[in-house]
Formats: C-alpha cells, sequence, structure tokens
C-alpha cells in the first residue's frame, strides 16, 4: 500500500519536534548555521549575547557596543556586522546587526574554527531550545508547517498513487528509496525491488484498484515526514483495510518512501 491518498486529509493533525544536531569544539557545543549563503560554527552561549568573530567577518563599521556573557557585562570597542540572512535549519533571521570582536582564543583554546557565538537574545528570537544531554537544537514546529510540508509532499507523490491505481509497476518502483522497508501482515520486504514484487502479487496485478487513506498525525522529522493512517484498497471483488503509519523523506529535491507498517483491519468480499 502506498502512503498517498485520491483525497488530501483534512482533519488529520499535524505537530512535531524539529531537531539539529549539535558539534563540538573540545566540550564546548557548536552548531553550524548558514550566513550569507556560507556555513558558520557559532559557539552555543545561553549566557552570552550573539557576537561574531572579527576573524571571520571583516566588513563593517566600528562603534562602542556592550557586550554581555557569564562573566558579567562590559563595553568595548567592535565592528557592528549587517547579516542579511542567517538560518539554523529551516529558520531564519534577516537584516540583523551584530557586533563582531576577535574571537580567535576560543578557536584556539578548543581546536578548532569558531565563527561567533550565538547566544541568548538569537536563540530566542528563533524560538530554539537547546538540549545538551542529547546534544541537539529543538524548534517546536507549528502546525502551519508541517501540514505545508505534507501537502508538498502529497503533490510530489500522486503520481505514485495514480501509479499504484493503474497497476503501474514501473513508475511506482520509482517512488521508493533504494532501502525502502514495508512491514505487512504477510511479512516483511526490504529493498524497491523486494517491496514492488510483493506489491504486483497482492494488489497491481487486479488493477485497475483504488487506494484511499485517512492521515490522522503529522510530524516532521528535519526532511522527513511521519505519519500515521487509515487506509483502504479497493479490489474488484474485495476491499482490503487496516492501520498504517509511514515515514517519507526528500532527498535531493524528490521525495521518496522510506517506511511502511501496515497492518490488515479487514477483507471484505464485494
Amino acid at each position: 500500500m502506498l502512503v498517498q491518498s485520491v483525497k488530501s486529509p483534512a482533519q488529520a493533525t499535524a505537530s512535531s519536534i524539529e531537531e539539529i544536531p549539535l558539534q563540538k569544539c573540545d566540550v564546548l557545543p557548536v552548531v553550524e548555521v548558514t550566513i550569507g549563503g556560507l556555513k558558520s560554527r557559532l559557539l552555543l552561549d545561553t549566557g552570552a549575547t550573539s557576537i561574531l568573530n572579527l576573524k571571520s567577518f571583516d566588513s563593517g563599521t566600528s562603534k562602542q557596543v556592550t557586550i554581555s556573557s557569564w562573566t558579567g557585562t562590559a563595553a568595548t570597542s567592535a565592528r557592528e556586522i549587517l547579516i542579511p540572512e542567517l538560518s539554523l535549519g529551516k529558520h531564519s533571521l534577516r537584516n540583523l546587526k551584530l557586533p563582531a570582536v576577535d574571537l580567535s582564543p576560543i578557536g584556539k583554546a578548543c581546536g578548532g574554527r569558531i565563527d561567533g557565538i550565538l547566544g541568548v537574545d538569537l536563540l530566542d528570537k528563533l524560538g530554539v531550545k537547546i538540549d545538551l544531554k542529547r546534544k541537539v537544537a529543538m524548534f517546536d514546529i507549528s502546525s502551519d508547517e508541517a501540514r505545508a510540508l505534507y501537502d508538498e509532499m502529497e503533490s510530489a507523490l500522486h503520481p505514485c498513487t495514480v501509479a499504484f491505481n493503474s497497476g503501474n509497476a514501473e513508475i511506482l518502483e520509482r517512488c521508493f528509496d533504494p532501502d525502502m522497508v514495508l512491514y505487512t501482515p504477510d511479512g516483511e520486504f526490504r529493498g524497491r525491488k523486494a517491496v514492488i514484487e510483493y506489491l504486483r502479487n497482492t494488489y497491481l496485478k487486479f488493477a485497475p484498484v483504488r487506494y484511499e487513506m485517512q492521515t490522522h498525525d503529522i510530524r516532521m522529522l528535519g526532511d522527513a515526514l511521519w505519519y500515521s493512517y487509515d487506509y483502504q484498497v479497493h479490489l474488484p471483488t474485495q476491499m482490503v483495510s487496516g492501520h498504517g503509519m509511514a515515514i517519507c523523506q526528500r532527498s535531493s529535491g524528490r521525495w521518496y518512501i522510506l517506511n511502511m507498517h501496515n497492518s490488515l483491519l479487514q477483507s471484505n468480499g464485494s
């Protein structure tokens, strides 16, 4: 069975948490952000205000600024750098003015490149929480964001539903990730070749058929979507229905089905 439906699941609820793995510079937590289209490594410090490394951003105007950190607050001379856009994961801040001082001693101390400090001011604006124990930065994803990504995925994979209904195995196979895993009451099938062969023998040979699905929950996992659903497959002589969950992921601009786990509720003859 597929992850697409012939109708949009209007009643689906959508909520999620986006997680971004943290890196380390020795023992210091570091996160990778994009500034002006380039990757930058910023030290995470929830007790400091955000500041850039002058060695990484050497343009700007000098002025007196106030810097706060766990050691206290002090006035210092620093350059003010205009950042058109700073992005962390799928979240961005635009038109930022940040101070820049020489932070190279921090990089030397931890043995890696540090392009700045991501402090409490920008963490608050981004709406990000830091879990040092799990080594992740977390965003609460709004239902609108999850819904929009689901709609994008559903539109992109609609030809897969058409292929399933019409029995077109060649097109349907391209919808699956090479490492696709399908769990069914008939067994476990790994790899797109094994999955498509199972579908040939159970559903595609009866084409045309009609697949319908009602989604109940949607969660974003980075560039992947997890969701649960009820499904029905209308075959010429019977109707198969059940529950399931699926994971789809966008890779190189395309959506693929990674994993499906379907249980059988009933199979009724028509």
